[in-house]
């Protein structure tokens, strides 16, 4: 085979006896339990990807592929006798260029960015396999995946042949294709497919398109009935395997069971407790307007003598040493509901709670609330004691003596600022009239920005209730001492930070020495595939000194330039390939696009 003969990206059939691992492949050493897996998967399915090869005097160099050539070498040693239907797999398609440096960017991305199989293929993968007779386990082993991920994978491979041809042209998105597989029929699947292909639709959207009515089954009504329970009485459901959950059909069912549970639970309750009544409530708290002309009752404090008192601070002690046993814990419990008191029976007598079922906690009691008292007919109505006005002139008396002693309490109202700012309280029970706003810093592609733990669970959607605000939780939170309330309050405060107008932000950022790839680094996703061409050529040539650059760039395609790019930033591998020195290296790790600087002086608007 003559190099003259060699275009750029030929895609060739060449002998398996003619090739040979490269030195500009990265995986010089495989697991021989990999090449075993990636042996039964190309007798099974055949070889799904070509081969990258790079054309040398002596012949043709594998620098991406080398876990399939070798699999190739074991089933050509084997006499290609796997499996009675096994064809052989030689020749083999290579894509093959006889230019080194373009070789050395294959290897290079195969290395960074080596690209797995597309969905579509390893879904008619595991589907050819599954039609001569091989079990999930097998599949799975065959291709060294787990068991759950093949059986996602055989879900998609029973979409119509024309929205799984969809996924592989990339018309519609591997998650828009799992969200596809909850249509009732392939019918109502291609009607959707139609309507989202080439278009700007959200997977979830067309989930709940496709499934009008279910109720997930992580929904409190589903989690307090019990799916058993749910499908016992009738009810109909169906499996969303991707988001592993199941989907109840019936919701006029569920909302049945869902009352009848939850009245049977609040009678227990009354019962158990000695309330006077007990009112179940469907939603997911008791709401102001469900007690606003109530009575509300409190517990009565509890007192402990001066010997119990000792013994329940040895106690604590204990506990937070975890050197209690079971008696010990019992009597720890026993101290601690004598000192926190609670209701009488006479108040039990007269009065009643509220019980209802919240996503956080599950079956909720709130505890007390009494009748107001009744005016026999026909008497004349008595004038109140103390005006609804009084009340509210002396409730704010009250509060505003409380906050003249707050204003001395400095540690406290640190305590109380961290509590409110990061105890994740509800937010009708925050001590402090304060709502501080979080700045939104997810981009809308966030392929390439990881920010730290602590406050990359901040950005994480949380759609359950937080704490109640009760005194036992503020204690617990200033248990754990001021280092902590310092450090709540500090990423709490600093989630709220905001870039001004005065040049604040970029003092700032240069007096702690903030430096932005710390978090971010260019990713053909989230940054280099959505430039320009032309920006990333001149990227290229500011980046790669005109001796290593090859001059071959320009003429690869936009995805491919930013692939390239992308295992630039990322791949020590390619570097050296390209023989770049140590203050090249330097320049690429500290490189940002103008628009990550800070904004400057009076009147800059950031941009």
């Amino acid at each position: 085979m003559a190099k003259d003969f060699i275009s750029r990206g030929d895609l060739r059939l060449i002998p398996l006896a003619e090739l040979r691992l490269s030195p500009l492949n990265s995986r010089q050493e495989i697991a021989a339990e990999e090449v075993e897996a990636m042996a039964e998967s190309l007798a099974v399915a055949g070889l799904l990807q070509n081969l990258i090869g790079h054309l040398t005097p002596t012949g043709v160099e594998i620098v991406g592929g080398g876990t399939r050539l070798r699999a190739l070498q074991r089933l050509a040693a084997e006499g290609w006798s796997r499996h009675p239907d096994l064809i052989p797999i030689d020749p083999v398609p290579v894509k093959v260029t006889a230019d080194l440096q373009e070789a050395v960017a294959w290897a290079g991305t195969e290395n960074s960015a080596r690209s797995a199989l597309h969905p579509a293929d390893e879904v008619r993968a595991y589907a050819a396999m599954r039609e001569r007779g091989a079990s999930l386990s097998r599949i799975a082993r065959s291709f060294a995946r787990s068991e759950a991920h093949v059986e996602r994978r055989l879900k998609l491979a029973d979409l119509p042949a024309e929205a799984l041809a969809a996924l592989r042209a990339n018309e519609i998105s591997l998650e828009m294709a799992k969200a596809l597989t909850l249509a009732p029929s392939g019918e109502r699947c291609l009607e959707v497919l139609a309507s989202v292909r080439g278009r700007d639709v959200r997977p979830e959207q067309v989930r709940r398109e496709l499934t009008p009515g279910t109720v997930p089954s992580t929904d409190r009504r589903a989690v307090f009935v019990g799916l058993e329970a749910y499908l016992a009485a009738g009810g109909t459901s169906q499996r969303d395997l991707f988001a592993d959950r199941t989907l109840l059909e019936d919701e006029a069912l569920l909302d049945r069971l869902f009352a009848k549970k939850g009245a049977a639970e609040a009678e227990r309750i009354r019962a158990e407790e000695g309330w006077e009544w007990a009112t179940w409530v469907p939603e997911e708290y008791v709401s102001w307007t469900v007690t606003q002309k109530l009575v509300r009752l409190y517990a009565r404090p509890g007192k402990l003598s001066e010997g119990e008192e000792a013994e329940l601070a040895a106690l604590e002690e204990r506990e937070a040493e975890d050197d209690l046993d079971e008696a010990g814990r019992a009597r720890l419990a026993e101290l601690e509901a004598r000192r926190e008191g609670g209701f009488t029976d006479a108040q039990r007598a007269s009065a009643g709670i509220f019980v209802y079922c919240s996503s956080r906690d599950g079956l909720s009691v709130e505890r007390a609330y009494q009748q107001p008292r009744a005016v026999p007919r026909g008497a004349a109505e008595a004038a109140p004691d103390l005006p609804q006005s009084l009340i509210e002139d002396l409730h704010r008396i009250r509060l505003g003596a409380l906050q003249a002693r707050l204003m001395d309490q400095s540690e406290l109202m640190l305590d109380l600022l961290a509590w409110s700012l990061g105890g994740g309280l509800r937010p009708w029970a925050r001590p402090l009239a304060i709502s501080p706003t979080d700045q939104p810093i997810v981009p809308e592609k966030d392929e390439g920005t990881s920010y730290p733990p602590r406050l990359a669970a901040r950005l994480e959607p949380n759609t359950s209730l937080g704490p109640d605000g009760t005194p036992a939780e503020f204690e617990a939170f200033r248990a754990q001492g001021k280092k902590h309330r310092n450090q709540i309050l500090t990423e709490a405060l600093a989630r709220t930070f905001c870039t001004g107008s005065s040049g604040l932000s970029a003092a700032l950022a240069r007096q702690l020495g903030v430096e932005v790839r710390r978090v971010w680094t260019p990713t053909a996703q989230g940054f280099l595939g959505r430039c320009s061409a032309g920006y990333l050529d001149r990227l290229w040539s500011e980046l790669v000194p005109a001796a290593e650059a090859d001059q071959g760039f320009q003429k690869l395609k936009k995805g491919e330039k930013a692939k390239r790019l992308e295992a630039l930033f990322a791949d020590p591998a390619m570097r050296e390939a390209l023989g770049l020195s140590r203050e090249n290296c330097a320049k690429i790790d500290a490189w940002v696009p103008a628009e990550l600087g800070w904004p400057e002086g009076e009147g800059s608007d950031g941009r």
